[in-house]
């Protein structure tokens, strides 16, 4: 189901928070049953972006004519940033005694990240 938009709003749509990451307030639901889409197109608002960096470094020693030993060092995310997942996209519920507006409260909250923290492994590898 796409919402409308609320033409009382005015400010920012997008707040960039990851406690909310869109103003809920922006929209109104359909009316339940109407058959009506919203007008907000597809694909209209984005998410947080994703941005990783991965390093790796690589030393090779030779022990013998045929017998070599490696040592390898990767980071990844090596910037160790939070990359946050898509927020809560389910922005109404059904009105009850305590929530007459029918707004989630946790609409636009993003609760988890698509990527881990930064990562260090540390390897020797044994080549014959």
């Amino acid at each position: 189901m796409r919402p409308f938009l609320n033409p009382n709003f005015t400010g920012p749509v997008i707040l960039g928070k990851p406690t909310q990451w869109f103003n809920p307030a922006a929209f109104i639901a359909p009316p339940s049953a109407s058959g009506f889409y919203g007008n907000v197109g597809r694909d209209t608002y984005i998410g947080p972006g994703l941005a990783t960096w991965d390093f790796s470094v690589l030393k090779n020693t030779r022990i013998r004519e045929s017998l070599n030993l490696q040592f390898r060092a990767e980071i990844f995310n090596l910037l160790n940033r939070a990359n946050f997942n898509t927020p809560n996209l389910i922005v109404f519920t059904p009105p009850t005694a305590t929530n007459t507006t029918g707004l989630s409260g946790t609409a636009g909250a993003i609760t988890s990240t698509s990527t881990t923290a930064r990562q260090v492994q540390f390897a020797l590898k044994l080549l014959w």
